[in-house]
């Protein structure tokens, strides 16, 4: 269930939005965690600063998509994935709109039981990515990683309460 939104420590809570262009025959999901490519949005990985998170999909011209993208698509299919053409970053330019505030908190899923690994689901320990959905549950640590903890989520112990620790926009 990838990320979703739980908040912001920042206490007028605006997300600070950016707008980049999606890697080619990328397949791209509102909230996942984004990386730059080469210039261009693309999943986020383990081992890379982070971008942001996806929090819509747009046209060249700003407008949200409507439909999946996938050829022969129907208008209205698009739920929240979209896959970009083979063309994309210099055709259509479906963009990614991300949030890319180090400020905004996250309820992450991670890849096995929160806790097997000391600090996981504790605040104050850093995760990295298992890919552009997931937190790799056994990198907590208290050294750098992609996402700082703020431990469990309060709705789902199953879950961790994170923010974007390296940022490949303020910091690295």
């Amino acid at each position: 269930m990838s990320f979703t939104l739980h908040g912001s420590l920042d206490t007028h809570g605006a997300p600070v939005l950016k707008r980049e262009i999606i890697t080619n025959s990328q397949v791209t999901t509102e909230m996942d965690s984004e990386k730059m490519a080469s210039g261009f949005a693309a999943s986020g990985t383990t081992g890379v600063t982070v971008f942001g998170h996806v929090v819509s999909i747009a046209t060249a011209k700003g407008v949200g998509v409507e439909s999946t993208g996938a050829t022969g698509a129907a208008m209205g299919s698009f739920v929240g994935t979209f896959t970009a053409s083979s063309s994309n970053q210099t055709v259509a330019k479906v963009c990614a709109v991300c949030d890319i505030s180090q400020m905004t908190l996250y309820s992450a899923e991670v890849d096995v039981t929160i806790g097997t690994t000391t600090g996981s689901n504790l605040s104050g320990y850093r995760m990295d990515l298992v890919d552009e959905d997931t937190l790799d549950e056994s990198t907590a640590a208290t050294t750098t990683a992609q996402y700082g903890t703020w431990g469990l989520d309060p709705n789902n112990s199953a879950r961790a309460i994170v923010n974007i620790f390296e940022s490949s926009v303020f910091n690295t």
